[in-house]
């Protein structure tokens, strides 16, 4: 009997799906995080950010997006690589600063993908996505200045999914009062 992991087989032609699945759903995740559309998050750009948020490999790479001096290209964001790219500086809060009205607006979408999670979302596992999409609305609370929400998401996104490493970075920063230290522009 073959245990039920996220890997498959290992002769099978797709080792890691859901990892797979994130990284072509990225571009169309942050494209959903950043829209200028007032409307709501919608339900396929709800499940688009929550797939992205399933791998933590491409977090980073949403988080390095939105920490992004400018308006980047959403098309053009690829996954992280631990073995060839540097830590996203963002991450950490140092670099130039990022528009916040994107950052809020990404946030609140990141954090609307995860209701969507707890009240519309058909699919069975898909918690680890849920979470990771909280823990990225999580870092732009946290981002933007605002400890108090950024430690109310990280909280749930654990509640959620307790080993998530996102949350668990952004819960850890505002316990030990660590604030992004942006350069002005």
């Amino acid at each position: 009997m073959i245990p039920l992991t996220t890997r498959s087989v290992p002769d099978a032609a797709v080792r890691f799906p859901r990892e797979i699945a994130a990284a072509v759903t990225l571009p169309a995740a942050c494209a959903a995080l950043v829209a200028a559309d007032p409307a709501a998050l919608r339900p396929a750009a709800a499940i688009a950010v929550l797939t992205a948020s399933a791998a933590l490999a491409t977090r980073l790479a949403i988080v390095e997006f939105l920490a992004a001096p400018g308006s980047p290209d959403p098309r053009a964001v690829r996954s992280f690589d631990p073995f060839s790219d540097p830590m996203p500086a963002g991450l950490q809060g140092v670099g130039p600063e990022p528009d916040r009205d994107r950052l809020r607006r990404a946030g609140e979408r990141a954090t609307a993908a995860w209701q969507f999670w707890r009240t519309d979302d058909p699919a069975p596992d898909t918690t680890v996505g849920a979470a990771g999409a909280l823990s990225i609305g999580a870092w732009c609370a946290w981002a933007l200045g605002s400890s108090a929400r950024a430690e109310t998401r990280a909280r749930y996104a654990l509640e959620t999914r307790a080993d998530d490493p996102l949350a668990g970075l952004v819960l850890r920063s505002v316990l030990a009062r660590s604030a992004p230290t942006w350069e002005r522009r």
